[in-house]
């Protein structure tokens, strides 16, 4: 969660009091008190306290408080700045989905918690093989969706390659190994329309899970 809210509104604050205090002692000569001091103070705790609201509720907003990876509402807008930003320099990014294949096992096996703890642990993964150029969000429920802001011919593959290296590289749980399904999505080349962009990496995604063909371990 960001500081922005807090810092804005202390910063505002506090230079407002700063002139309100030299115009007042140095163009009026006005003596000020121990109160004019406290109410500052007061002041400047009021104003952090809106600011961390407004800091709570941007997060929350933007941000899935599970995983601490964006949300879908999140990942549409960002979706449409790449679009816009990319169409205009003639440029490709990729939209990739990502579904657990086995999560339901794992909450029907041992817990929901355990099953939090999974989608954690894979936000960190995601995290960990993307650049702060790309866009990373929870879709829902086991899903994961990823936008990559610089494709290479082999984004899929190397993606993929990249999910199996810390999927084993790593025992979440004994006698457990994570599976996933990837689709990907390229634009302009399988939709020039945001729905279509999704849609495209969904089907793919949906295909490899059916035809085994995406499965990570």
């Amino acid at each position: 969660m960001g500081y922005r809210g807090r810092v804005f509104s202390i910063l505002v604050v506090g230079l407002f009091n700063i002139l309100r205090y030299f115009y007042y002692h140095h163009y009026m000569d006005v003596q000020f008190q121990t109160d004019f001091f406290i109410l500052t103070v007061i002041f400047l705790l009021v104003a952090w306290w809106c600011g961390k609201q407004y800091d709570f509720a941007k997060y929350y907003a933007e941000k899935d408080p599970l995983t601490d990876v964006y949300n879908r509402r999140s990942f549409e807008k960002a979706l449409k700045r790449f679009k816009t930003n990319y169409q205009r320099k003639g440029r490709q990014f990729g939209v990739v989905m990502i579904d657990l294949n086995n999560f339901k096992k794992v909450n029907d096996t041992y817990g929901h918690e355990k099953g939090d703890e999974l989608l954690r642990h894979v936000s960190c993964i995601l995290k960990k093989i993307t650049t702060n150029e790309d866009f990373i969000a929870r879709w829902g429920g086991d899903e994961f969706i990823i936008l990559i802001s610089r494709l290479s011919p082999n984004a899929s593959n190397d993606l993929i390659r990249k999910l199996e290296q810390e999927f084993s590289a790593t025992a979440f749980i004994p006698n457990y190994s994570i599976e996933a399904s990837v689709g990907l999505a390229v634009f302009p080349t399988h939709g020039r329309d945001v729905d279509e962009l999704i849609r495209y990496a969904d089907l793919t995604m949906y295909r490899m899970k059916d035809y085994g063909l995406g499965g990570l371990s």
